[in-house]
């Protein structure tokens, strides 16, 4: 068979025909990576071909870019900041001029903190400030320190220069002379080291002529939503990217409102992700697990098979509506649940939840199971309800750590092996937390499922009507963090033995007490009156606990310190499980 490629060389200025087709995937390289990549290019080493499809037989025809984002991507990153890639690389050089220009600025008795902080340097390489009116403000009567701050800054920007010649780089190039329906085959077989594609990439690309109409813009403000989550979703692969995105135009996308089936997964992911920020996470990654995971839930694709979704593309679209009005409903439902329990005190904007214990499987069973149920009927709301109890179960039974996909399955509508109909077993609920109790390990830090457990219980007792109105809390140690680092530095203990980071020492604390005691108690603060139903409720060690663990720790008794901490771990988890239950 003749072979459907040639190879040409690019120069620099090839960049601007480059474009990127719509099922490319984004910018994935780390910043270490980039690093690497621009060394290699100064060291004048090859670094693969890239594979371009041109879009017509002109000579300075457009290319569209099949493989080598990541590599294009940084070149032309370089290129508009060769600082950003020069600095890390060159560090001690760097480093050597800086020091010199804060020496030369000593000398005339003023503080080079001031007049030039790194940035302020950075900025000067990058022209993005005025050498000339810089060093004329900071050295006005000295000009011999003004032309040797000059000289810095210019040799630098020489050595940056001479680092990557970009004028003589040569971009060795695939071009592929196949039919242009060929280009998303060619695209799917792609995986030549560096970063594997995962198979949301792999779908992109298959599916790229599998096309969902939607309905006329008005006819359904949830169609609408989808379309505009598949204008933002390329908007930001472009702004990521730095390349045009091929075929993308928004203007066209809403005259025709027409999108592929690839587009309709990821676009019902991030729909998802909208309206259950309490158990779906916002990355791209999150919003491709969710989207296509519920293809498969409404179309009955065992989630290891999402590969054939396109063989379904007639009943997804002819139930494109109930697929989203479902989906929408029970998403409502599940945010009112978990929001509640979920919800951090006084949490970052980008961190209002305690998603510790989610899992994209274990959210995808829970529409799974509610999906073709009647929500006015008993079997709905008391799997609705029972749905809580079982998050944090499954968590501390740990049934969701392997074989995820193959349990999944078991929650489709019609399999009838796994439901939330029933609700947990307070004994078996009880024993499974026993279970997770004991799997604890020493340590300083809370992990993720120990900021959930607490945030969970916290929202369901002490902080449920028993607080100050408008009082702030925070996550924090109940035995002092300082307490705990002292006693075991003193020991010169070579590993943690204390439980410090366990469920037993953690709890939210009254912020702005908190913030003042350090390594005091909430009595040695002083507590104001009106906190000893709070006291109560989630389990504050007494003063006379707190009296005999300051003498265990004062003789480095760390076993003694633990049992008391996994007694109120205990006493926690018992009350977490009753209030959970009580929910239902």
């Amino acid at each position: 068979m003749t072979a459907q490629y040639e190879t040409i060389n690019l120069g620099i200025s090839d960049l601007e025909r480059i474009s990127l087709p719509k099922f490319q995937r984004g910018f994935v390289w780390t910043n270490a990576k980039k690093n690497e990549f621009v060394e290699t290019l100064h060291k004048g080493f090859p670094f693969g071909a890239l594979l371009v499809y041109p879009e017509s037989n002109a000579p300075d025809s457009r290319l569209l870019l099949l493989d080598g984002q990541q590599r294009l991507s940084t070149i032309k990153q370089y290129r508009d900041n060769p600082l950003l890639f020069w600095k890390p690389n060159n560090r001690e050089e760097y480093l050597r001029q800086y020091s010199k220009m804060r020496e030369i600025l000593a000398g005339l008795n003023v503080d080079p903190d001031e007049l030039l902080p790194e940035q302020r340097l950075d900025e000067l390489v990058s022209k993005k400030i005025e050498l000339a009116d810089w060093s004329d403000e900071v050295a006005p009567y000295d000009k011999d320190a003004r032309q040797l701050l000059r000289k810095c800054v210019n040799e630098m920007q020489e050595k940056i220069k001479e680092y990557v010649d970009l004028e003589s780089l040569g971009i060795l190039a695939i071009k592929f002379t196949g039919g242009k329906d060929q280009i998303a085959a060619v695209f799917a077989n792609l995986n030549k080291g560096g970063m594997p594609l995962s198979k949301y990439e792999i779908f992109s690309a298959a599916w790229a002529n599998e096309e969902i109409a939607l309905l006329p813009a008005g006819e359904s403000e949830l169609q609408d939503e989808i379309l505009e989550n598949v204008k933002s979703y390329y908007s930001a692969m472009e702004n990521d990217a730095q390349f045009e995105l091929n075929n993308f135009s928004e203007d066209e996308l809403t005259l025709n409102r027409s999108i592929t089936l690839s587009e309709f997964g990821v676009a019902l992911g991030m729909l998802v992700q909208s309206r259950l920020s309490a158990l779906v996470g916002e990355s791209s990654n999150a919003a491709n697990e969710v989207g296509f995971g519920l293809l498969g839930i409404a179309t009955g694709i065992d989630n290891r098979k999402l590969g054939t979704l396109n063989e379904y593309m007639g009943s997804i679209e002819k139930d494109l509506q109930c697929i989203l009005e479902k989906t929408v409903n029970i998403c409502t439902n599940l945010q009112d649940v978990f929001s509640k329990m979920l919800k951090r005190i006084c949490a970052r904007k980008n961190n209002e939840y305690a998603t510790g214990l989610s899992t994209t499987f274990k959210t995808l069973s829970y529409f799974a199971a509610l999906w073709n149920l009647d929500p006015s009927s008993a079997e709905y709301k008391n799997s609705l309800r029972n749905i809580s109890a079982y998050y944090v179960f499954d968590s501390c039974a740990k049934v969701w750590s392997s074989h995820g996909d193959q349990r999944l399955l078991d929650y489709y509508p019609g399999k009838g092996k796994r439901d939330y109909l029933k609700p947990v077993d307070k004994d078996v609920f009880e024993e499974a937390f026993s279970r997770w109790l004991a799997d604890t390990t020493p340590g300083i830090n809370f992990s993720k499922e120990v900021q959930a457990l607490v945030t969970i219980h916290a929202n369901l007792s002490y902080l449920s009507g028993t607080i100050p109105y408008g009082e702030s809390f925070e996550l924090e140690h109940i035995i002092a963090k300082k307490r705990l680092n002292d006693a075991e530095e003193s020991s010169n203990a070579s590993s943690r033995r204390i439980m410090g980071g366990s469920l037993g020492n953690c709890m939210y604390l009254p912020k702005l007490i908190n913030n003042k005691k350090k390594d005091k108690t909430l009595y040695e603060a002083g507590l104001p009156n009106g906190y000893s139903e709070f006291l109560e409720k989630s389990f504050y060690f007494s003063e006379s606990e707190f009296a005999e663990i300051a003498v265990y720790l004062s003789e480095h008794e760390y076993d003694l310190v633990n049992q008391m901490i996994a007694r109120r771990g205990k006493a926690v988890a018992s009350d977490l499980v009753s209030c959970l239950l009580q929910l239902i």
